[in-house]
């Protein structure tokens, strides 16, 4: 199973990473692109329902081509906010993920097997999807051993169902969802208005703490089983 020093060091870089690389190109979109952050966000608020619709076909396209979700969840914390953007990519993970499970399993198993058979992870996940399906399945998306986008196709060539697969894939998700928009957020704030929200900020710590400690309950479990 994963070692302890590794699962805290790839659940924090996971998310730090991909949120400094969105604020640097939100800082140079703001600052050196004559506000095109702001108009951007303007513009959003402005469309109704337009620019979610959008947004939510974007990622399940995306996640179907195996494009990283933790940059979409970002993005959604930054051009909706918190709460609605968590809503959004939640939605967009439920759809995107359904979609590649089945293309996964109807249309792509031969190449996935013939790819990824041999992988020590793949055939780890797949005896441990006998015995533990739910544990394992939320073990995947709390820490992102493999991107989530690519282990939706991965589970999909195991003996995991399909409904299971699809409600842990969403639940599992909602705490590191509200971080990484909730980071979104505090990017935007910071950039367009130079201003920082505390609650936030504890919003931010929060759910990366319940992260954190769901990962250790799921792993502290299957390890006694």
């Amino acid at each position: 199973m994963v070692k302890r020093d590794w699962l805290k060091s790839r659940i924090f870089w996971h998310g730090v990473i991909v949120v400094l690389v969105v604020g640097v190109l939100s800082l140079g979109a703001e600052k050196y692109g004559e506000g095109h952050l702001s108009s951007l966000v303007n513009w959003v608020e402005a469309s109704g329902n337009f620019a979610p619709v959008i947004f939510v076909l974007i990622n399940v396209f995306g996640l179907a081509f195996v494009v990283p979700q933790t940059l979409f969840t970002v993005v959604a914390g930054v051009l909706f906010g918190t709460v609605k953007g968590a809503l959004l990519s939640l939605a967009g993970m439920g759809a995107g993920s359904a979609l590649a499970f089945l293309l996964g399993r109807f249309v792509f198993r031969k190449t996935i097997l013939q790819k990824f058979g041999s992988n020590t992870y793949f055939i780890d996940l797949e005896k441990l999807s006998k015995s533990h399906p739910l544990k394992v399945l939320a073990l995947s998306r709390i820490v992102p051993v493999v991107p989530y986008s690519m282990a939706n196709y991965l589970w999909s060539v195991t003996g995991v169902r399909f409904i299971p697969f699809l409600v842990m894939s969403v639940f599992c998700l909602i705490p590191e969802t509200v971080f990484l928009t909730a980071g979104g957020h505090l990017l935007k704030a910071g950039v367009t208005k130079g201003t920082v929200n505390l609650e936030l900020v504890a919003v931010l710590i929060g759910a990366g703490a319940v992260i954190f400690f769901l990962a250790k309950a799921v792993q502290k479990s299957l390890k006694e089983s």
